[in-house]
């Protein structure tokens, strides 16, 4: 069975577009997992919302998101102001400080994103940190939530392994899109660069990372600045020391005879794989379950012969009913007074 779709939509470069599909390169198919039961009876447990101060059980429709200012105090956001905050960061240039602050100076809010190369410094100074300028390319508004727009390349080894998030393979949609797809594809190969740009997916834009991988493409949603740390604040305190040549010496030799290729095998889930040998031996410890019994050949009814009874079944049966002698007497006079009439008239 073909993998499904994550996202469909185009892939934009100036004015060359192609239609394109985002297959996910990792799966959690072949993952472990357990659900909570009784241990008592063996059922599965299902969990409810509760109020945390009134202890009552909250009904799914009155589930709603909200900001921790305090103890127990919450703003409460309505899902039309994240949609139209989503739209918002979408028309925004990056960087930009809102018109004008929407929250309380006593709420405790995230504090701005720093620059990691700035952040140790700045703590060293104590002073505010500065305002970050924007780039010289004011950023895409992103209008249809369809479309990928490559509006910046950059090279390879210029973004670090700590930003990149989640793995997927672009391919075309139709044999239309197929050359459009090639030119962008081929054209990244031949001058080594990676393509950036934005996606919506799951209704929240991401910037993703795109590079040619053989005949298709490589995309690569990456984090956000706020969501990786500087290293800085890890490394600031390591001493610079100098080492002896003979220890270094004997170190690479070390390295080197422990050289090899990448095996994926070495990525084995070892957890994994003793936890399925262990389910396997314990469900075949596990009684077989008798089978349902199988229909007797007796009960197969013959369609046909069914139909028949049916329509047999719904006929009106006919009622025999016997007339009364009151009624048989003037029944018989009627029919003799009007013989008698009949005859008068073919006698005149």
């Amino acid at each position: 069975m073909a993998p499904r779709a994550h996202w469909k939509g185009f892939l934009k470069l100036s004015l060359v577009s192609c239609p394109i599909a985002l297959y996910p390169a990792i799966s959690a198919a072949e993952k472990i997992s357990f659900r909570q039961v009784n241990r008592e009876t063996g059922h599965r447990l299902h969990q409810q919302l509760v109020d945390a101060v009134t202890g009552e059980v909250v009904a799914s429709h009155n589930k709603g998101r909200g900001y921790e200012i305090g103890e127990n105090d919450f703003l409460i956001v309505p899902d039309e102001e994240l949609a139209a905050a989503q739209q918002e960061a979408r028309e925004r240039p990056f960087s930009a400080a809102p018109a004008q602050p929407v929250v309380a100076p006593a709420a405790k809010l995230p504090a701005e994103p720093i620059a990691p190369v700035r952040r140790a410094e700045l703590q060293r100074e104590e002073v505010a940190p500065p305002i970050v300028p924007s780039p010289a390319s004011p950023r895409p508004i992103v209008e249809n939530t369809r479309t990928i727009e490559l509006d910046r390349f950059v090279r390879p080894k210029q973004i670090d392994a700590a930003y990149y998030n989640t793995p997927y393979f672009i391919v075309p949609r139709d044999d239309v899109g197929q050359e459009a797809f090639a030119v962008i594809r081929d054209a990244m190969a031949a001058k080594k660069v990676i393509g950036l740009g934005r996606v919506v997916l799951s209704n929240r834009e991401r910037p993703i990372l795109i590079e040619p991988m053989r005949s298709g493409l490589r995309g690569i949603t990456l984090r956000y600045a706020h969501e990786v740390r500087a290293e800085t604040e890890y490394f600031e305190d390591i001493p610079q020391m100098t080492l002896p040549d003979e220890m270094l010496r004997i170190t690479e030799h070390i390295l080197e005879s422990k050289l090899e290729d990448f095996d994926p095998a070495y990525l084995e889930d070892r957890y994994r794989t003793v936890l399925v040998e262990k389910l396997r031996e314990k469900q075949g410890q596990v009684p077989m379950r008798s089978a349902a019994p199988a229909p007797s050949p007796q009960n197969v009814v013959n369609l046909m012969d069914a139909l028949k009874r049916s329509l047999a079944a719904e006929r009106p049966t006919a009622q025999i009913v016997k007339p009364s002698p009151r009624r048989v007497a003037t029944a018989s006079k009627r029919s003799s007074g009007k013989r008698s009439s009949a005859t008068a008239r073919r006698a005149g």
